[in-house]
């Protein structure tokens, strides 16, 4: 009787094992899988949607890692696993052009230019230090 007992676990424990495997590892492989292929297919000039929800063209496409233009002059170094899927052009609701950003419609916009940044030298330590209303006194 006991080895019946024990046998039954032990089909049971086997039936969880194979069931937890053909329902979550397996699909989680499968799905790693075609991803990696994904991203290995796409080439330089695709247009991708990273995991954060970014759009850019990839300018490079290294072992690990891709470098994608998210805007005209602005490239960002990302892990091939943040690249989600390859976009077609009728899902982007926005089109960039690569002119300038001083040039609108074909004329040049005066830029303002940013503030100049102020040398402050740090206190020295020869310095008087300020003194207190109870110093004085």
């Amino acid at each position: 009787m006991p080895d019946s007992n024990l046998m039954s676990t032990l089909v049971m424990v086997v039936l969880m094992v194979a069931a937890f495997w053909l329902l979550l590892i397996r699909p989680a492989q499968k799905k790693q899988k075609q991803q990696q292929e994904l991203v290995n297919n796409l080439g330089e000039g695709s247009r991708v949607m990273l995991s954060s929800g970014v759009f850019g063209t990839i300018i490079h496409n290294g072992e690990k890692q891709a470098i994608v233009e998210v805007s005209p002059g602005v490239e960002m170094t990302v892990l091939k696993q943040a690249i989600v899927r390859a976009v077609e052009p009728s899902e982007e609701e926005f089109e960039y052009d690569d002119a300038p950003a001083d040039e609108i419609d074909g004329t040049v916009v005066d830029v303002v230019e940013a503030a100049p940044v102020l040398d402050v030298a740090p206190p020295s330590e020869s310095a008087p230090e300020a003194q207190t209303p109870e110093a004085k006194n």
